[in-house]
């Protein structure tokens, strides 16, 4: 039984077997670990040089035989304290990779641009942030926009818009999970969505030329929902 668990923690087969015969024995020549545990010569020497190496086992000479004895278990210890250290080095630097996601800019365009970009806020399932709305996905795609609000609603996903004083707010009364406020800026073809890890900056136009630059930034994202936030809340309520 000890001798599997001193292999559990890290000692080759035949070390936990010799370990396990010096506790028993007390102190011994080789000879008689060998004898007492059947294993072969070469390996119970190779088996003490190991355990002389972890610290675990001391080398006497008594009248000029070689004489092995147990010491504390404290080298197997500080061994598994340098492996628990160690581990955990490895397994943060695992989490900073993580952590890390590489940025990517991706350009979309027309009307499979704005349904893969709709699409996209479904799939993240987070909570939006709209810089400078200006209902323009409302003029130009209506039928597009009324799905992805039925969409969006059943993924519980809400929006806080911010919208420039001279943009009608009539349409928006009775969206679904949709708060906004009124800026003092004016209305622009820009505007900008802030959604997970993503910014779309989108210039809507036509159904063919509405253009859409798409950055995939963890950091950025969470730069441009600060500056919202900041703005949401020098903004005047609905």
């Amino acid at each position: 039984m000890l001798a599997e668990q001193l292999q559990q923690l890290g000692l080759p087969k035949n070390s936990a077997i010799a370990f396990t015969s010096l506790l028993q024995l007390g102190e011994a020549k080789a000879n008689t670990i060998i004898q007492q545990t059947g294993v072969h010569r070469h390996l119970i020497y190779e088996a003490l040089r190991d355990l002389e190496r972890r610290k675990l086992v001391k080398r006497m000479s008594r009248n000029g035989v070689a004489h092995f004895r147990l010491l504390d278990a404290g080298g197997l210890v500080r061994e598994m304290e340098q492996k628990h250290e160690l581990a955990m080095t490895v397994a943060a630097q695992v989490r900073s990779s993580h952590d890390h996601t590489p940025s990517s800019v991706e350009f979309l365009e027309g009307i499979e641009g704005v349904d893969a970009l709709l699409d996209l806020v479904i799939q993240q399932k987070k909570p939006m942030r709209i810089l400078g709305a200006n209902m323009y996905l409302q003029k130009v795609f209506p039928e597009i926009e009324h799905l992805w609000n039925e969409k969006r609603h059943a993924a519980k996903i809400p929006i806080k818009a911010l919208i420039p004083n001279d943009v009608s707010t009539d349409t928006v009364q009775e969206t679904p999970r949709f708060r906004y406020r009124k800026t003092d800026s004016t209305k622009s073809p820009v505007v900008t969505w802030i959604f997970g890890t993503y910014v779309a900056h989108i210039y809507w136009a036509t159904r063919r030329t509405t253009e859409i630059i798409l950055v995939n930034s963890k950091p950025f994202a969470a730069h441009q929902r600060m500056y919202f936030d900041l703005m949401w809340k020098n903004a005047t309520p609905e």
